[in-house]
């Protein structure tokens, strides 16, 4: 379905009373759609290469083959009819149905990586100068157009920028570019040939932090349908295939604080109930407990929300799975408690129904009634077995289908393998070619130097005859070199003994030397006393008269002693 808007475009959502004794008494939902023209589209796709698509799947997922998937409107509208609001599902007449983020993970091959986290809505859009560098543009060559409050990029400017891309062979900004536009018009499709910001923000995220879509797409899917059931948005779309019923090991059951799993979309939040599609994982249906019923559904724009937002961001940092340790083996069927439990709601069911018969009727008439009547029993009993055996078929075909397609892939990756093993064989034939030659050239390289092998071998022959007398003489002057250091160090030794005993007499003079000046220090001292007893002498005794001889005798030990630094003492 397209996301119209009632005052400028042609798609609507309208609530009709049935008016039918139907035991369904709901309001009948007529949905009428806008045609994306994605040809062009499709036909810029086709310049990639099979190895371009494939770089493009392993990045981007599976969402390149979404753009062959043609809307059938009748089939969205009679689905749609089912939905409910209060539910969160599609309660068919003999099923309760909803999409499941493991269908959608399947369909689109981008599995959940609890380590990296899924998109989150973080209070405003990404800046657009974001999406210009991501795509190759200088920020003023981006083209934002407004419709409303709606902001976005038309899809002719980006099929243009595409195809200018490619012109020039810059495919890595031209699968960026490719993965926006089909994340605008065909995963989050708001306004027709438009890519708005909502779509854009989910893109830039996965793309720069890898935060996973899958759960988004899930939530603008529930929360399309709540719009219209309760008409709330003026817009509508959904992309949703239906109860593809894979198999799955473990599937996401609660998040959080949550008794049920929360979405966040790009517009809106929305919560869906796992546990009551267990039939589509192969799983035993069981009555699904009433607080993981319902729960939250809101947009952005609505008033005092920041918290719940906050609380479902908290809750996909702790997501638990289910698996066959918590419910067995694989086995689709329905528990008792849960008919019960969906008769109870007065989920409608379609019966069979004799026609009225006219009064007055002969008897063989009536029996011939009760004959059919049997047989009619008998007939719902049949139809209720081929009902069985149809719905096991059609398992089963899903499963040959995937295994089908398992194999489609295989041949086409051997396809890719033995035209890459054609082109590694020609490549080497071509490489053995030039190394043939490269080896014949080596050869005649190798003979040349034979003879420059010869012509040295002579050179070195005589070189070792000469290195042999060098080695004999240097031998000889070796030896004569050894003698003579005998030679000198027995020189060096007796020169050594000899340093020692002058080093003795050298001892032997110094205390000699020593004891002479303790001698002379001792006697200048004696010298100096008795000069100066003398001279007291004589001072005592001036009539004394001293012999001239005497007398130049004292002067000169008095200056004998003044010599030795020691002055007469005189005693007065």
């Amino acid at each position: 379905m397209e996301r119209l808007d009632n005052n400028q475009y042609q798609g609507v959502v309208e609530n009709q009373d049935n008016t039918s004794n139907a035991p369904q008494a709901k309001k009948s939902i007529r949905i009428t759609t806008t045609d994306s023209n994605l040809e062009r589209l499709v036909e810029i796709t086709k310049s990639m290469s099979k190895e371009m698509r494939r770089d493009f799947d392993k990045m981007y997922g599976r969402i390149l083959d979404l753009l062959d998937i043609s809307v059938k409107t009748p089939v969205i509208s009679a689905l749609a009819q089912f939905w409910s609001s209060d539910l969160h599902c599609f309660e068919l007449p003999n099923l309760d149905l909803v999409p499941t983020i493991e269908e959608y993970t399947r369909m689109i091959r981008l599995p959940i990586d609890d380590n990296v986290g899924v998109y989150s809505y973080r209070g405003r859009y990404v800046d657009e100068r974001k999406i210009a560098k991501l795509i190759g543009l200088h920020p003023e060559q981006l083209k934002l157009e407004k419709r409303g409050a709606i902001q976005g990029l038309r899809k002719s400017f980006l099929e243009d920028h595409l195809e200018a891309l490619a012109g020039r062979g810059s495919w890595h900004y031209f699968n960026k570019t490719l993965a926006l536009t089909i994340y605008g018009l065909v995963l989050f499709p708001f306004a027709p040939n438009m890519v708005d910001h909502a779509a854009m923000d989910v893109f830039a995220q996965y793309e720069t932090q890898g935060l996973n879509p899958v759960p988004a797409i899930l939530a603008d899917t529930l929360l399309t349908l709540e719009v219209c059931q309760k008409k709330e948005w003026r817009h509508s779309e959904m992309l949703y295939t239906p109860a593809l019923c894979m198999d799955h090991h473990t599937y996401v059951c609660i998040c959080g604080d949550f008794a049920n799993v929360p979405l966040m979309g790009p517009r809106g939040c929305v919560t869906y109930t796992p546990s009551i599609a267990l039939r589509q994982l192969k799983r035993t249906q069981v009555k699904p407990v009433e607080e993981q019923l319902g729960g939250i559904c809101f947009q952005y724009d609505a008033p005092d929300v920041s918290q719940l937002l906050g609380r479902v961001r908290a809750a996909w940092r702790n997501v638990q799975r289910k698996g066959d340790d918590e419910l067995g083996k694989p086995r689709v069927s329905a528990s008792q408690e849960y008919n019960e439990w969906r008769r109870a709601r007065g989920v409608p069911e379609y019966v069979l129904r004799e026609a009225p018969h006219a009064e007055g009727s002969s008897r063989s008439s009536d029996e011939t009634l009760k004959t059919m009547a049997s047989e009619l029993e008998r007939a719902r009993a049949q139809i209720k077995q081929l009902e069985e055996v149809e719905e096991a078929a059609e398992w089963e075909i899903d499963a040959l289908k995937r295994q089908c397609k398992k194999k489609d892939e295989q041949i086409e990756r051997l396809k890719i393998q033995g035209e890459e093993i054609l082109e590694g064989k020609l490549a080497l034939e071509a490489e053995n070619q030039t190394q043939g030659e490269h080896l014949k050239k080596l050869l005649a390289e190798l003979a040349d130097a034979r003879n420059d092998t010869k012509n040295w071998w002579g050179l070195a022959k005589n070189y070792h005859e000469e290195n042999e007398e060098l080695s004999q003489k240097v031998i000889k002057r070796k030896l004569k070199a050894k003698r003579k250091k005998q030679e000198a160090d027995e020189a060096i030794e007796g020169w050594r003994l000899r340093t020692n005993v002058q080093r003795d007499k050298k001892k032997e003079w110094m205390k000699r030397c020593d004891d002479m000046a303790d001698c002379v220090n001792y006697h200048s001292i004696e010298l100096a006393r008795r000069l100066g007893e003398a001279e007291d002498e004589i001072n005592r005794n001036p009539e004394i008269q001293l012999p001239p001889k005497t007398a130049r005798f004292m002067r000169y030990c008095q200056d004998l002693a003044r010599g030795f630094g020691r002055e007469p003492k005189c005693l007065m």
